[in-house]
């Protein structure tokens, strides 16, 4: 593993894909456009096929774009080409709908890189204010939604490898809804080929390598869905396949679980709900709700999880 000290003002490149990214865009386009930071970071669009007005507003916020055909957009690879194409020290990845929580996102992102051993560095998510409770809830109890800063690195690798499934996966969180990578660091170590989970993957063969991956609370966007239960069910299927196939994660590692789990995590949520959830409209429908939510959550654990220990084709690519 090679380091390098970065000069104060590392330069900056900032890299988003997009597909249709709606209304919202042009707000996460002008929050990033009035960041605090020293110099005027390189913005560039890797577009898969947008329809709406995704185009026109990065145009209008000086983006370089580069439009690829939809049916070869991978998670890994398109970062890797969009990485390819920029030319900053350090590169900042984003989705689409993550917007910026104040004006110091880059600022206190980039501040990690001090270190010269952090090869990536991830921030704080948010939820929305109109994000129902469950969503806001899962958010503040996920790693990237903590109030405390940490530094993963592993300075004793027989005890790293001890480490259990669940244990070894929460070392090495990575999330590219908002993260920031070295140069450097991506050269030696770039995304792989990844239809899921390309952020935590890359993490894990970085920590492997002797490198640090920061998590830098004070740069925060706001991000969080509301999406449907059946989005809810490809995104933990293919979560879970993931963290299989990395980890060994099992969660639900027999079918036999699947009662308890679904009955229990119905209950929980749902008096969760209607304590915390307002106004009551909102309150009963998110009750009626959570049953259903919690049957296919729980499903695509266990069913993800199961179909990557028999190598199993994955089911789900389109999250």
């Amino acid at each position: 593993m090679s380091s390098e000290t970065l000069t104060p003002l590392p330069s900056l490149s900032i890299l988003i894909p997009t597909l249709n990214a709606g209304p919202l865009f042009a707000d996460v386009l002008a929050r990033l456009r009035s960041q605090r930071y020293p110099s005027t970071p390189e913005l560039l669009i890797i577009d898969s096929g947008s329809t709406d007005q995704t185009l026109t507003i990065a145009r209008q916020h000086n983006a370089t774009i580069h439009q690829i055909p939809k049916k070869t957009f991978d998670h890994g690879l398109t970062r890797n080409m969009g990485i390819e194409r920029s030319t900053g020290d350090i590169v900042v990845l984003m989705t689409q709908d993550a917007l910026p929580a104040d004006d110091f996102l880059l600022q206190n992102l980039v501040a990690a890189f001090e270190d010269p051993l952090v090869a990536g560095a991830f921030a704080r998510q948010l939820p929305r204010p109109d994000a129902d409770a469950i969503v806001a809830r899962n958010i503040h109890n996920w790693v990237a939604g903590s109030e405390k800063p940490r530094i993963s690195h592993i300075t004793d690798r027989p005890a790293y490898d001890r480490l259990g499934p669940i244990e070894k996966y929460l070392f090495c969180v990575f999330d590219n809804v908002t993260s920031a990578l070295r140069r450097s660091a991506w050269q030696q170590i770039p995304f792989h080929q990844n239809a899921f989970g390309e952020d935590i993957e890359w993490s894990k063969r970085a920590l492997e390598s002797g490198w640090k991956i920061a998590y830098r609370p004070d740069a925060a966007v706001i991000h969080s869905h509301d999406r449907p239960i059946a989005y809810e069910y490809k995104r933990n299927y293919m979560c879970h396949q993931t963290l299989y196939r990395l980890f060994g994660v099992q969660t639900l590692p027999a079918r036999r679980h699947l009662p308890r789990a679904i009955l229990l995590g119905t209950l929980k949520d749902t008096l969760y709900a209607l304590r915390h959830q307002k106004p009551l409209a909102k309150k009963l429908a998110l009750a009626a709700k959570i049953p259903f939510l919690t049957f296919y959550a729980s499903l695509a654990q266990y069913q993800g999880a199961h179909d990557a220990k028999h190598n199993q084709s994955t089911r789900h690519t389109d999250v």
